[in-house]
């Protein structure tokens, strides 16, 4: 608390001591307030770039920056390897299976994953089935084939070339009140149909650690 708010609750105490019991009152009060808009003051909030440099980083916790890290990694190694563009049918046809956060880092699994999709879906070089399973990204679609095939008593099968599944990990060590955390994001594609189905064609693991022994503004 600064050190003039200090003062003033102090006069306010000491005059609280000579008054009657309804005036002792009423300054109680008003030392209250005095008190909760000395912890209140702090900085606006305001707009910052996410995962920008203004963002806060976090010791043990998965940030913005971490994801948005792992994000452009995977997608460069994969589209450098080209996999994607080697199938029969364009653009290849990808399944999102099952992507695991195994951290205590409570965060959606779809900032990864959407992150990636937006630029293998927006330049043409992947098509994500979302129809597919017992529990479809999207049940309309899902039923509208359905419908299709019923109507016309054909099964109509989208054919897929890969799926994707992953895992994210963390490993926590400390030193002192020093903190530190490991995080590990790892993504495999494995092919689905052609003459390596079943097999691993691409993967990559990023890794970010962090040490510290609080939060901070900034990388």
């Amino acid at each position: 608390m600064p050190s003039n708010m200090q003062t003033l609750l102090s006069h306010i105490s000491l005059a609280s001591s000579r008054l009657a019991p309804s005036r002792t009152l009423f300054l109680a009060v008003v030392c209250s307030a005095a008190a909760l808009a000395s912890v209140g003051c702090g900085s606006p909030a305001k707009r910052i770039e996410t995962g920008g440099p203004e963002s806060i980083t976090t010791v043990t916790q998965v940030d913005d920056q971490d994801i948005m890290g792992a994000t452009n990694q995977m997608l460069s190694s994969l589209l450098e390897l080209g996999v994607l563009k080697q199938t029969e049918q364009k653009p290849a046809v990808l399944l999102i299976d099952r992507i695991t956060n195994d951290t205590t880092s409570d965060f959606p699994i779809d900032n990864l994953v959407y992150a990636m999709r937006e630029q293998l879906v927006n330049s043409g070089q992947a098509a994500v089935n979302t129809t597919y399973g017992a529990n479809p990204e999207s049940k309309l679609a899902q039923d509208e084939a359905k419908l299709d095939q019923f109507e016309t008593g054909e099964r109509v099968r989208i054919k897929n070339d890969f799926a994707l599944t992953g895992r994210i990990t963390e490993v926590r060590r400390a030193a002192g009140n020093v903190r530190q955390a490991t995080f590990t994001f790892r993504l495999t594609l494995t092919a689905t149909s052609g003459p390596r189905k079943g097999l691993e064609v691409w993967t990559k693991q990023a890794q970010f650690t962090k040490q510290g022994t609080k939060a901070s503004v900034g990388f």
